[in-house]
């Protein structure tokens, strides 16, 4: 039986704040009910935590993640070494994926409301989450699939625990959605010498040969999901009050300097700044 530690790291729980702000922007937006935020976050982290150990085995057994030469730990997590060092197992890896896939469909049967979107909603994350290390990493589009998921299925499932999606929610969950997307490309940044050696290629590879600073094509992405958000509030699609989100330009600001000069830190403020952006879109 592998440690607890190498458990909690496999599962990379560090989304937990990230799915809970993803999470209460949606329910916020549909009136807020905090029974219906704590259902839509346990069902989402949990199809999210099992995507986690999914990726675990499956990046092992297509030969991605190798002792000393599979993806690099990040400053959040170190599960691509976990099972080449003999840390964790396969077979617990697969028991979990499992488990937690169990859980989240448990929770919708017995608490959520049964209807076309959120069932449509349910099946889009387990479609994701199962197919991401096999489909979505390898065709070089984990961004489309953290967009799907992390981002965009988040907030609007749990809006459809509240109430039927409206063009409201479709907007917010594709902001957050773009957030998810960046996210992915700059954690594969740094990965660009071993999974893309791999032939894993996405969009950070693609940024890596051009010789692109990674704050240059951090500075653009913000700019264009600010840009879009003003957008969707002058189209009338979102309320004008989710704008308070400008203030986080100093931060953003700064982040893309560390990201040049201090990888580590720089995503560190990056997952702070997207954690907060929902926040301040929901107060």
């Amino acid at each position: 039986m592998s440690s607890l530690r190498a458990w909690i790291i496999a599962g990379r729980f560090f989304t937990i704040p990230w799915m809970a702000v993803n999470t209460f922007l949606g329910v916020k937006l549909a009136g807020f009910d905090l029974n219906a935020w704590l259902l839509s976050f346990a069902i989402v982290q949990s199809i999210l935590t099992a995507c986690h150990y999914m990726n675990a085995w499956r990046d092992w057994a297509r030969g991605i993640d190798s002792l000393e030469e599979g993806s690099k730990a990040k400053p959040y997590t170190a599960a691509s070494q976990l099972i080449p060092r003999g840390e964790f197992t396969v077979g617990e890896a697969k028991v979990a994926t499992i488990g937690w896939l169990l859980i989240a469909v448990g929770l919708f049967i017995l608490f959520a409301p049964k209807r076309v979107d959120t069932i449509a909603l349910l099946l889009l994350g387990i479609f994701v989450a199962v197919t991401y290390s096999d489909f979505w990493k390898v065709k070089g589009l984990g961004e489309i699939a953290l967009f799907l998921g992390h981002g965009f299925g988040a907030c609007t499932f749990a809006y459809s625990i509240v109430k039927p999606i409206t063009p409201e929610v479709l907007t917010a969950g594709t902001i957050l959605g773009m957030w998810a997307g960046i996210l992915y490309t700059i954690d594969q940044w740094q990965d660009v010498e071993t999974d893309f050696a791999k032939r894993v290629k996405n969009y950070a590879y693609l940024i890596a040969r051009a010789n692109m600073k990674l704050s240059t094509f951090y500075y653009f992405a913000v700019t264009a999901i600010v840009t879009i958000h003003f957008g969707f509030v002058l189209m009338g699609l979102l309320p004008a009050s989710t704008l308070k989100t400008i203030l986080l330009l100093p931060l953003f600001h700064f982040t893309g300097v560390l990201l040049d000069y201090h990888f580590e830190k720089g995503v560190m403020m990056m997952l702070l700044g997207m954690w907060l952006y929902p926040i301040l879109m929901a107060i």
